[in-house]
C-alpha cells in the first residue's frame, strides 16, 4: 500500500511537471518572464459540510489579510472530498500538485506552501513529496518550474510548537476549565506523528489538570483517558475536535447522537457534556501560530 501510494504522488509530479513544461514552452522566448510574482498555496484536508468549510476560509481569510497584494489559493488532499463537491456542486478543487502546476504555468516565481495539517503525518509527508518533486523540477529545468518553492511546517512539529499550542488553546478554554473538564480530540493515526498528541496531553497537565486530549484512531484513546477524566469527578465537560476543521468525524464521531460518538459515551458516564462545533481554524490563537508557521517558509523564498 505505502508502494502504490508513493507511486502515485510521482506519477501526480510527474504530469504537473509536463503541465507545467509545457506551459513554459507556450511563452514565446523573445519575451521571457520578468520580475518576480509571489504566491501561496493553502493546503488542507478538505471539508465538503458548511461547517468545516469556514474553518478553511477563516485560515485563508487569515493569511490574505497578512499578505495584502499576494496571490492566495487553495488545494485539497482529499480526493473523496473534491469528487464529492464536482458531483454535487459543481465545485472543482484542485489537488496540491495540479494546483502548483497551475501556479508555474501562470508564471508565478516564488510560491510558499502553507500545510494546515496538526501533525507531520502520513498526508505531510505526501505533501512534501509533492513539494520536493516541484523544488527538484525548478532545479533541473528552471524556466518550467519556479524560481523558489517552500513548505511550512505543521502545527506540531516539534517541542516548541507543542508548548505554544497548549497555550492557545488554554487561552481558548479558559473559562470551561474552571467549570469542568475540557476535551480536544484529534483524529490520529498509526503515523509515528501520533506521538504529538501525548506530548501536546503532557503540556496542557502542566497548566491544568482538567484539559484531556484523546483521538478517534491513535494515542491516546477514548478508554485510556476515559479514568482520568471519572477521577477528576468534573461538573461538567466541554468537547471540541483538535482539528483544522469541524467536519465530519466532529459532527459524528465526536458530537454525535449515535451512541458509540464521544460526546454519548461521555453522557453515559453521568457527565454533562456540551460539545463545540468549531475547528481550529477559526480560532484566533491558532491562525496566529499559522501565519507564523507561514512567515518562516516564506522566510526560505528567494529573495
Amino acid at each position: 500500500m505505502e508502494l502504490k501510494k508513493n507511486i502515485l504522488v510521482l506519477l501526480l509530479i510527474f504530469t504537473a511537471a509536463l503541465m507545467a513544461c509545457s506551459a513554459a514552452d507556450a511563452f514565446p522566448q523573445d519575451e521571457p518572464l520578468t520580475g518576480e510574482k509571489r504566491a501561496i498555496l493553502v493546503v488542507s484536508f478538505g471539508s465538503s459540510v458548511p461547517e468545516g468549510e469556514a474553518a478553511i476560509t477563516a485560515v485563508t481569510d487569515a493569511v490574505k489579510a497578512a499578505n495584502p497584494g499576494v496571490e492566495v489559493r487553495n488545494a485539497y488532499t482529499s480526493r473523496i472530498i473534491m469528487r464529492k463537491l464536482a458531483k454535487e456542486e459543481g465545485r472543482i478543487i484542485d489537488e496540491p500538485a495540479i494546483a502548483l502546476a497551475k501556479l508555474a504555468y501562470e508564471g508565478f516565481t516564488d510560491v510558499a506552501v502553507l500545510s494546515t495539517h496538526i501533525i507531520p503525518g502520513e498526508e505531510y509527508d505526501d505533501l512534501k513529496a509533492v513539494t520536493d518533486g516541484f523544488r527538484f523540477m525548478s532545479e533541473s529545468a528552471p524556466k518550467a518550474g519556479f524560481r523558489s518553492i517552500a513548505l511550512s511546517e505543521p502545527l506540531l512539529a516539534g517541542g516548541k510548537d507543542i508548548e505554544r499550542l497548549a497555550d492557545a488553546l488554554v487561552a481558548t478554554y479558559e473559562d470551561e476549565i474552571k467549570k469542568g473538564a475540557v476535551i480536544m480530540v484529534g483524529h490520529g493515526t498509526h503515523h509515528f506523528a501520533d506521538s504529538a498528541y501525548s506530548s501536546l496531553q503532557i503540556a496542557l497537565w502542566r497548566r491544568s489538570p482538567n484539559f484531556f486530549i484523546g483521538t478517534i484512531e491513535g494515542i491516546p484513546s477514548y478508554d485510556d483517558i476515559l479514568p482520568r477524566i471519572k477521577a477528576a469527578r468534573p461538573r461538567s465537560v466541554t468537547i471540541g475536535p483538535l482539528m483544522l476543521v469541524a467536519g465530519d468525524h466532529a459532527q459524528n464521531d465526536i458530537a454525535g447522537d449515535e451512541e458509540d460518538s464521544w460526546k454519548s459515551m461521555l453522557a453515559a458516564e453521568s457527565l454533562k457534556v456540551s460539545p463545540v462545533l468549531t475547528g481550529l481554524g477559526q480560532n484566533k490563537f491558532v491562525q496566529n501560530l499559522i501565519i507564523d508557521k507561514l512567515r518562516e517558509a516564506q522566510s526560505r523564498l528567494a529573495r
